[in-house]
C-alpha cells in the first residue's frame, strides 16, 4: 500500500495566522538558494555544457560569463527549465525544481520584447493585472507599480510607448529597465538575466547594473550573463562562474578570479580589466586544457561550497515514533543518492529511484509490518535543518480479495506546516475571467492605433467614396445585373482580404510576447485566444462597417432590412476571413511562407467564388464549395436581388428564359437571377457554412498554438 504525500513548495516560516491575505507579494516571496550541479546538455551529439556547477545565495549576484558559444545562455535556460537537460540537478532551497517553482523565477530575456503601440506605463499595469493575484486590491496593485517605476528609474518615460524599428519609443536602457520592471512585479527572490548589458553603453550599462546590485541588498538571488564587463561592472559581482568550451573553467567569489589564474602563471597587468584579462585567457586554444584542469582541483579546496563537492544524498533521520502499537520503536529512514534528469516538463521520469523523493513522501507500509511493529523504511527528500513528527491516520482499503480491513499509515510531515497540504498550490496567479478581461482590455489597446490608423481611415472613407461614384444609384434594370454584383463581389472580396492579411501581418511581433508571457506562466492560453477574439471584434468591424454605410446608399439602398441584412454578411465573411489568417500565422512562423499560403488560398477562393465564372469544368466544381467567398456572395445577391426592387426584363434579347417566353413578364423572378450562376443553397444553409468556416479556423489556430508552437 503506497500513500503520498504533497511537500510544502516553498521552506522557511509560513505566514502567521494574523498575516492579511492580501499581502503584497513582497512578504510572501522567501529568500531562494540556487543550486545547480553537473548540470549536462547536448544538442544533436554536441555536447554544449559538461558537468556545470554553482550556486548562489540570497543577497548575491553571480554572473556567468565566457566568450560566445561557451553556453552561457544554454546554462540560464537549463536553470530556469526552458532547455532539456540530460543530466544534473537544480534546487531551490533543497527543494528539486518542478512546475510550482519554476513560476517563481524571474527571467529576463536578451531581447527586448513588448507590445510597441502600449506605452511603458500601460505595460507594467497590465502585467501587474495579470501576474499579481486577484485577492490584492487595485490601489495595491498600482502602488506596486509606481514603486518599480520609482526604484528602476523609469517615471520619466513612463508615458512613452515602446517602440520598435519604425516607430521611435524607448531608448535601449530604458526598454531594459522597463523588461526588468515586469518581472519584479511578483517581487521574485530569484531573477535570471539573459545579457542585460548587451548593445548598451557603458554609462548606461553601468546603472542598469547598479540597479540590478540594489535588489541584492533586498534578499534577492540574481543571475546573470555577461560577455565582457566594464572593470565597474566586474567589481559588482560577488560570483563568477567562468565558462570555457562548455566546462567550468573557475567558481567561485569574483574577487578571487585573478589569484586564482595568478597560480597557473597568468599575471594581470596593473590596472588592467580584470573581465577582459579573463576573457583573453579562456579565448587562448593553449591555455585552456590547463585552466579546464585547475578548475577541477579547484573543487576539492577546503574553501569550495561543500553542496557541490559531495555528491548529493539526503541526509539521515530517524523518526521518533508514537505508534499506537507497543514497541513499535523507531523508523529507520534509509538516504537515497539523488542524481536524477531534469526536464523543462517535469512530467517525464527517467529514474525511477529517485521517483519517490521528487515531490512526494512516499513509502510502502504492509499489513503483516505493522502488525509486527517492524521498522519501516522511509525515503524522502530531507532539508538537513528539518525535524520530522508523524502524524497517524486511520484508512479503509478495498482489494480485490478482501472486501475492506483496517490499517494505519503514517505520515511524515514538516515541523515548518501547521497542517498537511494536501492541496496544490494555484497554477495561475489571477483566475480565467481576471485573465480573459485584462487581456481582452490589453488587444483592444494595442490593437487600436494599428488597425484603426489615420492611413486605415482615410483608405476606407476614400474607397467608399470611390464605389459609392463608380456604383452611383444602378438602374434596377437587366443589363445593370453584372454592376450590382460587381459591387457585392469587390465589398466581399477586399474586406476578407484586408481582414486576413491584417491578422497574418500583426501575429509574428504579438506571438514573440505570447511565448514570453507562457513561458512565465502568466496566463492560460484559452484566455489569451478568447480575449484576442472578444477584443479585436469590434475593431474588426469598424471599417466595413463605414465603408458600407458610405457605398451602399450611393448605390441605391431601398430597404432597411436588406441594408442591415447585407451589413451583418459583410462582417461574418470578415471575421471568417480573419480566422483563416489567424490560423495561417499560428501555422508559418516565417512571414513570407505565411503570406504565400494566405495568398493562395484567397486568390483560389476569389476565383471559385462565383463570380469570374459561372461554369466550372466538372472536375473542378468541388472546390467552389471550400470557397469562402462562395457562400457570402451567394447570401448577397439572395438579400439584395429578393428584398431590394425588383429587376425589369431587358426589352429584347434577355438573357432570362421567363422574360423570353412571355411578353406580359415585367421583372425578372429571384431564383433565376441567382440559379443563372448555377445552384445556390439557401441563406440558412449558406450562413450555417460560413459559422464553420469560423469555428474551424479558430479551433484550428489554437490548436497550433496549444501542441505545436509552444514556447522553448
Amino acid at each position: 500500500m503506497v500513500w503520498r504525500l504533497k511537500p510544502e513548495e516553498t521552506l522557511g516560516q509560513l505566514n502567521g495566522p494574523g498575516e492579511s491575505s492580501t499581502t503584497t507579494p513582497a512578504s510572501r516571496q522567501k529568500p531562494v538558494e540556487l543550486l545547480f550541479k553537473d548540470v549536462c546538455v547536448s544538442r544533436g551529439g554536441k555536447k554544449i555544457l559538461q558537468d556545470v556547477s554553482g550556486m548562489v545565495r540570497p543577497g548575491e549576484l553571480l554572473a556567468i560569463m565566457g566568450p560566445s558559444g561557451s553556453g552561457k545562455t544554454t546554462l540560464l535556460n537549463a536553470i530556469g527549465g526552458r532547455t532539456r537537460m540530460d543530466s544534473g540537478l537544480v534546487t531551490m532551497n533543497g527543494e528539486e525544481i518542478n512546475k510550482q517553482l519554476l513560476r517563481k523565477i524571474c527571467y529576463v530575456l536578451q531581447q527586448d520584447v513588448f507590445f510597441a503601440d502600449l506605452t511603458l506605463r500601460q505595460t507594467l499595469i497590465y502585467s501587474a493585472l495579470l501576474r499579481l493575484p486577484d485577492n490584492m486590491p487595485y490601489s495595491e496593485k498600482i502602488r506596486h507599480v509606481e514603486c518599480i517605476i520609482d526604484v528602476l528609474d523609469l517615471r520619466r518615460c513612463q508615458h512613452t510607448i515602446i517602440g520598435d524599428m519604425l516607430k521611435r519609443g524607448l531608448s535601449g536602457g530604458e526598454k531594459k529597465r522597463a523588461n526588468i520592471a515586469c518581472e519584479l512585479l511578483q517581487n521574485p527572490s530569484l531573477m535570471l538575466l539573459d545579457e542585460p548589458t548587451s548593445g548598451l553603453d557603458s554609462c548606461t550599462a553601468h546603472s542598469l547594473m547598479v540597479s540590478l546590485k540594489r535588489l541584492c541588498s533586498d534578499n534577492k538571488s540574481l543571475v546573470v550573463t555577461v560577455h565582457q564587463p566594464s572593470s565597474q561592472i566586474f567589481y559588482m559581482f560577488d560570483k563568477l562562474l567562468l565558462l570555457c568550451n562548455g566546462q567550468v573553467a573557475y567558481f567561485g567569489e569574483a574577487g578571487k578570479v585573478v589569484d586564482f589564474f595568478s597560480t597557473l602563471g597568468m599575471q594581470i597587468s596593473p590596472h588592467y580589466n580584470p573581465g577582459d584579462f579573463i576573457m583573453e585567457q579562456v579565448k587562448n586554444p593553449e591555455a585552456q586544457d590547463k585552466i579546464i584542469a585547475a578548475a577541477i582541483k579547484q573543487r576539492k579546496d577546503h574553501d569550495y561550497p561543500k553542496e557541490l563537492q559531495e555528491e548529493y544524498y539526503c541526509p539521515s533521520v530517524v523518526i521518533e515514533s508514537s505508534s499506537p502499537y507497543e514497541g513499535s520503536g523507531g523508523k529507520s529512514v534509509e538516504c537515497v543518492h539523488c542524481h536524477r534528469q531534469m526536464w523543462p516538463g517535469i512530467d517525464h521520469r527517467n529514474d525511477e529511484r529517485c521517483e519517490p523523493c521528487a515531490h512526494s513522501l512516499v513509502w510502502n507500509m504492509s499489513q503483516e509490518s505493522m502488525d509486527q511493529a517492524q521498522p519501516v523504511e522511509l525515503r524522502v527528500m530531507i532539508d538537513p535543518d528539518k525535524k520530522l513528527s508523524t502524524v497517524y491516520s486511520k484508512v479503509e482499503t478495498r482489494d480485490d480479495d478482501d472486501s475492506g480491513r483496517s490499517s494505519w499509515s503514517e505520515v511524515a510531515s514538516s515541523a515548518y506546516s501547521s497542517e498537511v497540504e494536501l492541496i496544490e498550490e494555484k497554477k495561475w496567479p489571477t483566475s480565467f475571467y481576471t485573465q480573459m478581461k485584462v487581456l481582452s482590455q490589453r488587444n483592444f489597446t494595442e490593437a487600436r492605433s494599428r488597425m484603426l490608423s489615420k492611413l486605415n481611415w482615410v483608405q476606407t472613407l476614400g474607397l467608399g467614396c470611390i464605389c459609392g461614384s463608380i456604383w452611383f444609384q444602378i438602374p434596377r434594370e437587366e443589363s445593370k445585373i453584372a454592376d450590382i454584383r460587381g459591387w457585392m463581389f469587390f465589398s466581399t472580396t477586399y474586406w476578407m482580404l484586408f481582414s486576413l492579411f491584417g491578422a497574418l501581418i500583426s501575429f509574428p511581433p504579438e506571438r514573440e510576447v505570447i511565448n514570453k508571457e507562457r513561458a512565465s506562466g502568466a496566463y492560460r492560453l484559452s484566455a489569451y485566444y478568447l480575449a484576442k477574439m472578444i477584443g479585436e471584434l469590434p475593431l474588426v468591424m469598424t471599417l466595413p462597417t463605414i465603408f458600407h454605410i458610405i457605398s451602399y446608399p450611393m448605390m441605391g439602398c431601398y430597404s432597411a432590412q436588406t441594408f442591415f441584412s447585407l451589413w451583418g454578411f459583410l462582417l461574418l465573411s470578415t471575421v471568417v476571413a480573419q480566422s483563416v489568417g489567424l490560423f495561417v500565422g499560428a501555422a508559418c512562423t516565417d512571414l513570407q511562407v505565411s503570406v504565400t499560403v494566405s495568398a493562395l488560398y484567397s486568390l483560389s477562393t476569389m476565383l471559385f467564388g462565383g463570380y469570374y465564372t459561372s461554369s466550372l469544368p466538372y472536375w473542378l466544381q468541388w472546390l467552389q464549395y471550400g470557397s469562402m467567398v462562395h457562400y457570402a456572395f451567394q447570401n448577397m445577391q439572395m438579400i439584395e436581388f429578393g428584398g431590394g426592387p425588383p429587376i425589369r426584363c431587358a426589352e429584347s434579347n434577355s438573357l432570362f428564359e421567363v422574360c423570353r417566353q412571355s411578353n406580359t413578364t415585367t421583372f425578372i423572378p429571384l431564383n433565376q437571377i441567382i440559379n443563372h450562376q448555377g445552384k445556390s443553397l439557401p441563406i440558412w444553409a449558406n450562413t450555417l457554412i460560413l459559422l464553420l468556416f469560423l469555428i474551424v479556423f479558430r479551433f484550428m489556430g489554437y490548436a497550433v498554438l496549444r501542441y505545436a508552437r509552444r514556447p522553448k
